[in-house]
């Protein structure tokens, strides 16, 4: 308590004292998210990556702004590939310690790729590394097809500073995998004394598929050698970050960086135009209000990201009470409510998205056809897209359960996440036309903080959230296996299995050929659209804000929001 009071006066003492930067060697971010859990083995979203992206570190890293092109950061040099592209001899570099002191070694790299593949979290990380390494799509159980030998062979250190990954077949995306926030390197010495999986088969079972949020560092990351390390965390509130002055570079010029979740959007505003925040997280409708504000400086990007609507059509009622009456009754949903595909397209017809971009987005922001965003191998404008058709939302919700949803109608819970007004905009859209079509529909939009989002889709538990995804790598297959694949993030948060399009989803990403990886992916597009698991919203050209003195931040759309090591003020 002493240490948190000491603090927080030392930054308003600060703020007081600074002429024209406030704060100077202080970053202040202000953002609309909480934490689910600091543990690169479970952390699968931007606001822990964030973290985990500035306090660990990966074998290679982008290069700057650039999304498609690596620079080594833990290894040596880049790897040397053999075996027809399935093995890969990565070289350690000299001299990086963690923050503990300790060498970085092989035996570390192994443990920590190992570890994310023996823990399996439901709704994790490890289907990253599990695919290119193993061969699999599936989660690792124990008595399942993958077993610790098969781990233990496809990572293997080679003396103190040699690391060699074995893959499963050619995986053209394997740096990049390894270059992203969720293939994390940290320190095995600490974690085994902390009571942590002992990086051997005797009990990796003991360890395997934990709840998710309940690992050994849900609450504090694992001891690494990033630029900065975790001074305190003040649970759903703040993360303040501290500079690293023992790093293996040059130490960061920022000093501390505090990371704060402000859900009220006019908070966030008034601190970033008082100086007190230096990075704000704005959405679109209020751009205009903080345009021309002095100090104040926006910086546009197209993002490689999908805002969707995901229909879940295996809802798990347990403690929720979002099934009301359970049945088509006027008074709730059935479970599988969803499950029928004129409910989903009635939905999707319903949903007025030039009304969305141009009123809640304000223009900017293009509707994609489906899963493969501008920017990516496989987008194409030619491709059918979702259109609002109040006519054929009306035909498609009459077809529904033969007629039963028309005649009775139902009350749904749709959901969005605290703060984000954006969600809330397209989810408030979709209740009024819906409502428009039958007095007898109603949807209630409701918020959660950002945490119970992610873990109540993980659980099953999710109606219709609106939600996106960013890519973790510049490649279609990082969109289509997550949102289409019967075994990738989103399809097992819904109930959606489509065997066909698990088979083209395999056949294109294994595929060298760039024109047939096109058609695939086109194909695969065009049986999303037929089948409408999720509806598409929006690709936005989303605005960066913050104070005009900060410098050196990268914009780069495969990062997990921002890398701090460049900042300064």
């Amino acid at each position: 308590m002493l240490k948190r009071a000491f603090l927080l006066s030392a930054v308003m003492l600060a703020s007081v004292a600074g002429a024209q930067v406030k704060n100077p060697g202080i970053l202040t971010d202000v953002e609309i998210g909480d934490w689910r859990t600091f543990d690169p083995a479970d952390c699968y979203e931007q606001g822990c990556g964030e973290i985990l992206q500035n306090v660990l570190e990966t074998l290679y890293f982008p290069e700057g702004e650039n999304a498609s092109k690596f620079v080594p950061q833990l290894a040596a040099a880049m790897p040397e590939v053999t075996n027809g592209g399935k093995t890969y001899t990565i070289k350690l570099r000299k001299g990086v310690k963690f923050t503990n002191g300790q060498p970085l070694t092989a035996d570390d790299v192994v443990y920590s790729i190992q570890r994310s593949l023996v823990l399996s979290v439901d709704g994790g990380p490890a289907q990253l590394l599990i695919e290119p390494l193993l061969g699999s799509t599936d989660l690792i159980r124990k008595g399942g097809k993958i077993g610790f030998d098969d781990i233990a062979k496809a990572i293997q250190a080679k003396g103190d500073d040699t690391v060699v990954f074995n893959l499963a077949a050619p995986f053209s995306a394997f740096i990049s995998i390894l270059a992203s926030p969720y293939a994390n390197i940290y320190n095995k010495d600490e974690a085994v004394k902390a009571g942590d999986w002992s990086g051997t088969a005797k009990d990796w079972e003991k360890f395997n598929n934990p709840e998710a949020g309940t690992t050994m560092y849900a609450k504090k990351p694992p001891v690494g050698t990033g630029a900065f390390v975790l001074e305190r965390y003040d649970v759903g509130q703040n993360v303040i970050l501290k500079r690293n002055d023992a790093y293996w570079r040059a130490p960061a010029k920022l000093t501390r960086v505090i990371v704060q979740n402000v859900s009220d959007e006019n908070t966030r505003i008034k601190m970033l135009e008082a100086g007190d925040a230096d990075l704000a997280f704005v959405n679109r409708p209020s751009i205009p209000r903080v345009k021309g504000s002095a100090g104040v400086k926006i910086i546009e990007d197209t993002t490689l990201s999908l805002t969707a609507f995901f229909m879940n059509q295996k809802i798990n009622g347990q403690g929720t009470n979002y099934l009301g009456s359970g049945k088509l009754d006027g008074n709730g949903i059935p479970s599988n409510f969803f499950s029928d595909v004129n409910v989903r397209k009635g939905f999707a017809a319903a949903m007025d998205y030039d009304a969305l971009i141009k009123d809640v987005l304000l223009g900017a922001a293009t509707h994609p056809s489906s899963v493969i965003v501008k920017g990516l191998l496989g987008y194409s404008t030619n491709l059918p897209k979702y259109k609002y058709d109040k006519n054929l939302a009306t035909k498609y919700l009459k077809a529904a359960w033969k007629g039963q949803v028309w005649k009775n109608g139902f009350t749904l819970p749709v959901f969005f996440n605290s703060g984000n007004t954006k969600r809330k905009g397209a989810l408030e859209i979709l209740k009024k036309n819906l409502e428009s079509l039958n007095p007898k529909f109603k949807v209630e939009v409701r918020e959660l903080p950002f945490s119970q989002v992610i873990a109540q889709g993980q659980n099953s538990q999710m109606t219709v959230w609106a939600g996106a995804w960013g890519a973790d790598y510049a490649d279609p297959h990082n969109f289509a296996f997550p949102f289409l694949q019967s075994s990738g993030n989103y399809p097992t948060q819904i109930g959606y299995k489509n065997t066909k399009l698990d088979g083209l989803i395999s056949e294109a990403v294994t595929s060298t050929d760039s024109k047939k990886r096109v058609a695939l992916y086109r194909q695969i597009q065009q049986i999303a659209y037929n089948d409408t698991p999720f509806i598409p919203l929006y690709q936005e050209l989303f605005p960066f804000v913050q104070r005009d003195w900060v410098k050196g931040r990268l914009i780069n759309p495969v990062f997990a929001d921002d890398y701090y090591y460049t900042i300064s003020k």
